[in-house]
């Protein structure tokens, strides 16, 4: 029994009778009632019985039809799979996330994307950069956000971002008025940072330091949200991350903290993972081009974000 036999047995079911089953197959009627005869002598049993010009189906064909049909449904749902997966609605996406922007600005950008595509599953996991690249790299993940290192060369240009630091104040503090901040504006002035074994402490360290300047360390933080409450409550100053600012100002309201230029620059250098030897689903894909855009458009709006609340 082939499929076309199949279908031709079905077709006269449906239709009651072979020439309504040839029109609907868009094929003669000689042509479907031979498809019939030959899968009657295949299985051995009569389907059908003709009693004044109709067909009637044998109680055997009742019964055969009803495993067809199961079949046929089974075909249709398969092709609905495979239209879903064309148009990127089915699959499971498991990704890895540093911890800074694995507080609001992945899961808003997540939560967007699956609103888009209700059927596909999703991983979101915290991991300190350093895993999300090993994870990444032994196939745990199939996509991770994570700082870049210099060892790191694999990446892909369009897969590397590289976003300046600016620094949080409050609104009422007098360095506030000023456009432009640098070591000498903050000689002295209590700092929240995040821990000395993160870049970004190093790199604004050596920069005070370069200057002769004192950077004067009073919290530090495992990222920077937190490192905002302490901002806004008076407690010092903070250069951050511009995701970290992007994440903030998307929960929060202008008047407690604004948010200035540094110069020197120090950076936050980060990237897109993707496992080596695996090939990238079409929703890995589609994620990873709505993250890629995302930092871009970060990237691309650093006034804006400096200006906000202003």
């Amino acid at each position: 029994m082939n499929l076309k036999q199949m279908e031709a047995f079905r077709a006269v079911m449906l239709a009651g009778s072979v020439s309504q089953a040839a029109k609907q197959l868009f094929r003669t009627q000689p042509a479907v009632s031979m498809m019939i005869s030959s899968l009657e002598e295949e299985i051995g049993f009569q389907l059908f019985e003709r009693h004044k010009k109709r067909l009637y189906p044998t109680p055997e064909a009742e019964y055969l039809y009803r495993e067809i049909e199961a079949i046929f449904n089974r075909i249709q749902d398969v092709s609905q799979t495979v239209q879903d997966i064309q148009n990127k609605q089915y699959g499971f996406l498991r990704i890895g996330c540093m911890p800074g922007p694995s507080t609001f600005f992945m899961p808003n950008l997540l939560a967007d994307f699956l609103e888009e595509h209700p059927k596909v599953q999703a991983s979101l996991q915290t991991r300190t950069s350093d895993l999300v690249a090993e994870w990444v790299a032994s196939n745990q993940y199939d996509l991770g956000l994570a700082e870049v290192t210099q060892h790191q060369s694999q990446l892909s240009l369009d897969d590397r971002f590289t976003l300046p630091c600016c620094v949080a104040i409050p609104a009422d503090h007098p360095l506030a008025q000023e456009e432009e901040l640098n070591t000498a504006l903050l000689d002295g002035e209590p700092m929240i940072t995040l821990h000395p074994d993160h870049m970004i402490f190093h790199d604004l360290l050596k920069e005070f330091e370069n200057n002769g300047h004192r950077m004067n360390v009073r919290l530090q933080t495992r990222f920077f949200i937190p490192a905002l409450t302490f901002v806004e409550r008076g407690l010092g100053v903070c250069v951050m991350d511009l995701i970290s600012v992007d994440s903030y100002q998307g929960y929060a309201s202008p008047g407690k903290v604004v948010f200035r230029r540094f110069n020197p620059e120090v950076e936050l250098n980060i990237g897109i993972f993707y496992p080596d030897d695996t090939p990238r689903s079409m929703i890995t894909q589609a994620f990873a081009e709505r993250l890629r855009t995302r930092l871009d458009s970060i990237q691309a709006n650093h006034a804006t974000l400096l200006n906000w609340g202003s």
